[in-house]
């Protein structure tokens, strides 16, 4: 007997994303067809009353209704309906807020995966139809496994990591060093411990401290003939905390656009940290605290590691952010300062205006490629 097909409702208030996704995917694949589309929160609640999909694909910041409020209701109307968030937010703020309203995961539009997509809509056509009679997730690959952990997806990965940790992995346990790679296409496997991929071009892999400069010689070598080959490390670190830090670490940096070459394992947490808090005032004193290190010795680190002082880092972050929000989004001039912990329209505009020379209003016309107009 052939099971129903899964409906799909696709809900963004960019028209190209919302068609680019129901041409662009297969979704004979997943036995799901796209039965509705729709601009916000508000038309896609009366899409999702009259269609009653099992899987929702929403974008978080739209006009009218947002995802949040929209996955809030869909939620509470049928819990069993998988929602995937599409978010333009480095910071994950508003995707991690989807997550405890039960949305299933989340997907950056800035750096869209089609192999993460494929692995959610695998894992929702499996769920769904109900066999395997054991969760997919845990048929899938450590692999699959990771790449959805890393994207907000509630599985059993750390449970597993732990098993790793105990056994495979107990090597772990004593120092080593992380690196991210992007663009390598040949390393000396006898160096490499574990290796985890993230699509195509980069690659997380992990070092025995021993092994670790070699490891180093070999890749700025490879860096001579390969000049697009880039990577950040971290180390020496031990244990599994450790190992979650610095790969929930690179995955933010990586989202940014970052090419530095190193952090201490320290310097993980203060960048986590910063990451995470971009919308809320925040000190140095703040970050020290966070960490358990003293202010003074953790300016003198953060300068030395990352070449910038920490305000300096705070506000080119959070520059990057309003620009993303600027370009992406329907937010308030008001509402962005807000996201970015300046909780005044006009000296956001001013502050704007001092780091790129104009204001936000000008940046977001301009990205638009429409002609500011003054008043």
């Amino acid at each position: 007997m052939t099971n129903p097909l899964i409906k799909v409702l696709i809900v963004d208030d960019d028209t190209i994303v919302r068609r680019g996704l129901k041409a662009t995917v297969d979704w004979s694949k997943y036995n799901m067809t796209v039965v509705a589309e729709a601009p916000n929160g508000k038309r896609g609640w009366e899409e999702f009353l009259q269609y009653q999909p099992e899987v929702v694909i929403t974008d978080i910041v739209m006009p009218e209704e947002n995802g949040l409020e929209f996955s809030r209701k869909i939620k509470g109307q049928a819990p069993n309906t998988k929602v995937l968030l599409l978010s333009c937010h480095k910071d994950f703020e508003y995707a991690q807020e989807g997550l405890k309203l039960g949305a299933s995961g989340y997907l950056l539009k800035t750096m869209f995966d089609d192999q993460e997509l494929d692995q959610f809509l695998t894992c929702f056509q499996q769920e769904l139809i109900g066999e395997p009679k054991r969760p997919a997730i845990e048929q899938s690959s450590f692999q699959e496994s990771f790449l959805l952990w890393l994207s907000g997806y509630k599985n059993d990965f750390e449970k597993r990591l732990d098993q790793l940790f105990n056994r495979e992995w107990a090597w772990l346990n004593q120092p080593f060093y992380a690196f991210s790679i992007q663009n390598m296409s040949f390393l000396n496997q006898d160096n490499i411990s574990v290796s985890l991929s993230l699509g195509e071009n980069l690659t997380y892999y992990f070092i025995s401290e021993k092994d670790y400069r070699p490891f180093l010689t070999r890749l700025t070598e490879e860096k001579v003939e390969h000049p697009n080959i880039n990577w950040i490390y971290a180390g020496p670190l031990t244990g599994k905390q450790d190992w979650i830090k610095s790969v929930i670490a690179f995955h933010h940096t990586q989202q940014q656009g970052e090419q530095l070459q190193q952090y201490p394992s320290i310097l993980l947490q203060a960048v986590e940290y910063i990451v995470r808090n971009l919308s809320k005032p925040m000190t140095v004193s703040n970050i020290a605290d966070a960490i358990g290190m003293s202010r003074s010795h953790l300016s003198t680190l953060f300068k030395r590691g990352i070449g910038d002082s920490i305000h300096s880092f705070i506000e080119k972050k959070r520059l990057q952010l309003a620009k993303e929000l600027l370009e992406g989004s329907t937010l308030t001039i008001q509402e962005i300062g807000e996201q970015i912990g300046i909780l005044d329209a006009k000296y956001f505009s001013k502050w704007f205006k001092r780091c790129m020379g104009y204001p936000p209003s000008y940046y977001r016309t301009e990205q638009k490629g429409e002609k500011f107009q003054t008043k």
